[in-house]
C-alpha cells in the first residue's frame, strides 16, 4: 500500500465560503475618494518626519493613502490627521497602526492604516 501525504487535511473539509480572500473580508465598505492627510510616527525617535500623502480609500476602521516616503513599516504605530488642509472644515487626529505596505511604482507606496483610536 502506498503512503499518500496531505499537508492540510483539515482544508479539504472546509466549506468554499470559509476560504475567503482577506481582501473580500472586508468589514465595511470603502469609500473612494482623494484628500490630503498628515502622518507622524508615534515613535519619539521618529517624532520629527511629518509627511502629507493622499488619501485613497477610507472607512470607520482605517485608510489607505500613498506617498513617496520609504520609513513605513507594518505594525508602526502613526498619528493621522485626516482630513488635512487648509480647505477641511474640521480636523481629526487618529492612533493608527501600519497593516500592510504595497509598492505602486513610480518611487510611491500604498500604506493601509487600521484606526486605534
Amino acid at each position: 500500500m502506498k503512503a499518500t501525504s496531505v499537508s492540510n487535511p483539515s482544508a479539504k473539509l472546509q466549506p468554499a465560503r470559509a476560504r475567503v480572500k482577506p481582501a473580500d473580508a472586508r468589514r465595511r465598505k470603502r469609500v473612494k475618494l482623494s484628500l490630503p492627510v498628515h502622518i507622524r510616527p508615534f515613535e519619539s525617535r521618529l517624532i520629527d518626519i511629518e509627511d502629507v500623502g493622499e488619501v485613497v480609500d477610507f472607512t470607520q476602521d482605517g485608510l489607505l493613502f500613498v506617498t513617496c516616503m520609504p520609513h513605513y513599516n507594518v505594525g508602526m504605530r502613526l498619528i493621522v490627521t485626516f482630513p488635512f488642509g487648509d480647505s477641511a472644515a474640521t480636523h481629526r487626529k487618529f492612533l493608527g497602526l501600519v497593516v500592510r505596505r504595497e509598492e505602486r511604482g513610480s518611487g510611491n507606496s500604498g500604506v493601509a492604516v487600521r484606526f486605534l483610536l
